[in-house]
């Protein structure tokens, strides 16, 4: 593992930091660790990333509730686990714990997405168990057919390992320890094998007291000394503050029976009877999913939160007040600034990642939806539910801390010392830390060395994948099998098209000893320090397209042979099934190779486009798509009625990432990639062309037509 941290001035420290993660994520495929202290912005640079990297990605979180507020999926539902312990190579453990037989096959659908997957997001990383990422290596590399650590998948794990740790029941822990050192995510054996980089968000946005942050960085790192100790100590038995508006600072607890017990007692002594309003649940959305309670019940002078942002501003996750009245369904809420804020039932999405049929992207499809009154009562929650909020004052009931991490999370939770109102003493015994956490911090090498290596990675990435398409051994393994399976087959009943399927191979197999020779070739070019974009390197260009004259030829010849021999009949059924799978993976291959050859004749081709190349030759239906299709398929303007124009995309793109950060709600919602590339093509210029275009219907033109259309008239106005 290599650690960066770059050295900067307080100004410049936000913006280079992210432009270091960012262009690891976005430029090489070198996995990630993003961490850094609560109120870093690790939420915010997730956001970023997921609303404008070209890469094929999900978001995935280890509960329920954390991959709502994600916007992903859990990471059981999406790689379909078992609710239980895996443990690989130990076949001494009882069987309840031995995992093959329990890891049913994914749908057809979801190893698509999982093979043509660039980057897998996973957040709140700290909580997730160490058998649990060993069971997505596992799964990533069986449907990848790649035994490379994640099936070759670059990770970008979010998350602080000094907060909230994973949950190892009693009955899970004797069994794992045979297994793991620890249950922390940093102890996968899979994790192990992946050389990844751990960026550390540095500038904290939540508190700017100096004195304060000493204190939060001592008990983060188990550091307290007795003098920090006192001074915190010195916030037991303060009297609460008073607002204006009647609400009282939020209490910090540790379990869920005494905040339950402290919102019971706060919201009996108010007059009248509650009013309750029950979740309207739709679809499917698993109960330990549920976002908010299934069963609200307040009445007027209750402390609420609100629980998500609102997309017009009213109201953000975190904010408090004191409910007013509550008319008609409509809950009215005075914040602490005074102003009153109506509130009506609002609706969370359960999604599930699929394939767009038309697009071929990855997408989101809701499959249950969960709606209700967006708010909590709240004069106490727990540490826990706190997790990533801020406030201004909290009461923090901390003195039966039971997991490492609990007291540093409350603290953290509120903007300054002055805020806070400690229950009781803290004491040094219940902030701890964690030998295997120091010791994952301390693994940590010097971050200049890697951070002046990013340009050295972004270039080997590219050679990378250049190599890539160069690579014959698995073409050739799967035309072996092919033979070996028809062997018997067709040389009785086809005697000349087996011969011709011999000598397709040959060809293939003498073109393999060539392209390892040109593999060598592209990395003695990238030794020479050259640059890996062919705009700026034109003898590496002439040499791609050196290979693509020479290469293209064969392999156009050995895929009509083996495209004429998928379409022959073959009686035996196990047999046949057989021989289709192998030859669909032998076609794409094929493909792959066919159309990347030809991207290396083009005046300008860049990393994104190999990579489209694949995705498409991966996703192609092979029963639906003649091979003049596909071609024009993965070769496609990429806008349906002609080339698009780049200015009209750029601007389309901007304007959707300023939607996206407005609305709150993922990109493809508003609008999909093809169906974006389709209007920078066609410039449409009123309601009717515009409804033409495939993607967008009458619901997206009553929300964004008019913005869309003016942008058309503009950009055809300036040329």
């Amino acid at each position: 593992m290599d650690y960066i941290c770059p050295k900067m001035g307080k100004d410049m420290e936000k913006d280079v930091i992210f432009e270091t993660a960012e262009r690891y994520v976005k430029a090489t495929g070198r996995s990630v660790f993003l961490t850094g202290k609560a109120g870093t912005g690790k939420t915010t640079f997730l956001k970023h990333i997921t609303g404008t990297t070209s890469k094929r990605f999900v978001v995935l979180a280890p509960t329920g509730v954390a991959a709502i507020n994600a916007g992903g999926s859990t990471i059981h539902s999406f790689f379909q686990l078992p609710l239980c312990p895996y443990l690989p190579d130990v076949k001494e453990l009882v069987t309840e714990y031995q995992m093959p037989e329990r890891y049913r096959s994914l749908r057809k659908e979801r190893v698509k997405i999982i093979r043509t997957l660039d980057l897998l997001i996973i957040d709140e990383i700290s909580m997730v168990r160490a058998d649990l990422l060993d069971a997505v290596d596992m799964t990533l590399r069986k449907y990848r057919r790649n035994d490379r650590p994640f099936g070759g998948v670059q990770l970008l794990m979010i998350g602080d390992a000094q907060q909230l740790s994973p949950v190892v029941k009693d009955n899970e822990r004797q069994y794992m320890s045979q297994v793991y050192p620890s249950p922390y995510f940093f102890h996968s054996k899979a994790l192990s094998k992946l050389s990844y980089v751990t960026i550390e968000l540095q500038k904290v946005h939540r508190q700017k007291d100096a004195d304060f942050l000493e204190i939060l960085n001592a008990v983060r790192e188990n550091r307290l000394t007795a003098k920090l100790l006192a001074r915190l100590n010195e916030r037991v038995g303060i009297e609460p503050p008073r607002m204006e508006d009647g609400t009282e600072p939020i209490r910090l607890t540790t379990h869920n029976a005494r905040a339950d017990e402290v919102n019971s007692r706060k919201m009996a002594a108010l007059k009248g009877d509650p009013y309750s309003f029950i979740a309207q649940v739709d679809g499917d959305f698993p109960e330990h999913a549920y976002p908010a309670e299934e069963e609200l019940q307040l009445k007027p002078g209750a402390q609420v939160m609100f629980i998500r942002n609102d997309s017009d501003g009213n109201y953000y996750n975190g904010k408090l007040g004191r409910v007013e009245k509550i008319s008609n369904g409509v809950v009215t809420v005075t914040d602490q600034e005074g102003r009153s804020i109506d509130v009506t039932p609002v609706e969370w999405p359960n999604a599930q990642y699929e394939l767009d049929e038309e697009s071929g992207e990855i997408c989101q499809n809701v499959i249950g939806t969960f709606r209700q009154i967006p708010l909590r009562v709240a004069w106490a929650i727990t540490i826990h539910k706190s997790q990533g909020l801020t406030f201004d004052n909290v009461i923090i009931d901390a003195g039966a801390a039971f997991a490492f991490g609990q007291v540093y999370v409350a603290l953290s939770r509120c903007r300054s010392l002055e805020g806070i109102v400690m229950e009781s003493p803290v004491r040094a015994s219940i902030i701890y830390g964690d030998e295997h956490v120091a010791a994952f911090n301390a693994s940590a090498t010097d971050p200049e060395t890697v951070t002046g290596a990013l340009d050295a990675e972004e270039k080997g990435y590219a050679y990378g994948k250049y190599r890539e398409v160069f690579e014959f051994s698995s073409m050739c393994s799967s035309f072996r099998y092919l033979l070996k399976l028809w062997n018997g087959v067709l040389q009785d009943t086809y005697p000349s098209e087996y011969e011709r399927l011999q000598d397709a191979y040959k060809t293939l197999y003498e073109a393999s000893k060539v392209a390892d020779t040109f593999r060598q070739q592209i990395s003695a070019i990238e030794r020479k320090n050259l640059p890996s974009c062919s705009d700026d390197n034109s003898y590496l260009h002439e040499r791609l397209l050196k290979s693509a004259g020479y290469f293209l030829p064969l392999v156009k010849d050995v895929r009509e042979v083996c495209m004429m021999a998928a379409g022959l009949e073959i009686d035996n059924k196990e047999t046949k099934k057989k021989v289709k799978e192998v030859m669909d993976e032998l076609l794409t291959g094929l493909d792959i190779l066919f159309y990347s050859l030809e991207a290396f004749q083009a005046d300008c081709f860049d990393i994104e486009r190999l990579c489209r190349v694949r995705t498409q030759c991966v996703l192609a239906d092979r029963k639906q798509e003649t091979a003049k299709r596909r071609l024009r398929k993965v070769e496609h303007a990429e806008g349906e009625g002609g080339v698009v124009n780049e200015e009209l995309r750029e601007r389309l793109q901007q304007w959707r990432m300023e939607r996206f950060k407005k609305d709150n709600v993922p990109a493809y919602t508003i609008m999909h990639q093809s169906t974006l590339l389709q209007i920078a093509a066609l410039i449409p210029t009123s309601k009717k062309e515009l409804l033409a275009i495939k993607g967008f219907g009458e619901a997206s033109y009553k929300k964004y037509g008019e913005e869309i259309l003016a942008m058309c008239s503009e950009f055809s106005n300036n040329l």
